[in-house]
C-alpha cells in the first residue's frame, strides 16, 4: 500500500484507494448511512416538537403581556416622580 493513495470525498465522505502510478481507483468505500426510525416513530418525534414549541410560545406570550403591563406601571411612576420635582431642567443649548 506504500504506492496508494488514500481520499476521502469532500462531498459524500466516500473513501477512494488510488494506485499512484496508474490512478487507478483500486477500491471505493461508501460512508456508513445510520439506520432511520419508521415513520411512526419520525411522526411522534414532530408532534413532540410541536407541544414543546407551541409551550414555549405560549409562556413567550405570557411574558410579553406582563412585560407590557410592567413597562406601564414603570412609566407611571416615573412621570409621578417628574411631576413631583420642582427643580428646574437644564438645556444644554440655554448655555449659549
Amino acid at each position: 500500500m506504500a504506492n496508494n493513495i488514500e481520499i476521502t470525498c469532500p462531498c459524500c465522505d466516500a473513501t477512494l484507494v488510488i494506485e499512484r502510478t496508474s490512478g487507478e481507483v483500486l477500491l471505493h468505500k461508501a460512508k456508513e448511512r445510520r439506520a432511520r426510525g419508521s415513520l411512526e416513530s419520525m411522526v411522534a418525534g414532530l408532534e413532540t416538537q410541536k407541544s414543546e414549541m407551541e409551550k414555549k410560545f405560549d409562556r413567550e406570550m405570557a411574558s410579553q403581556k406582563d412585560r407590557a403591563r410592567i413597562l406601564d406601571e414603570r412609566f407611571k411612576e416615573a412621570m409621578q416622580r417628574a411631576e413631583k420635582d420642582d427643580t428646574p431642567v437644564w438645556n444644554p443649548m440655554d448655555m449659549d
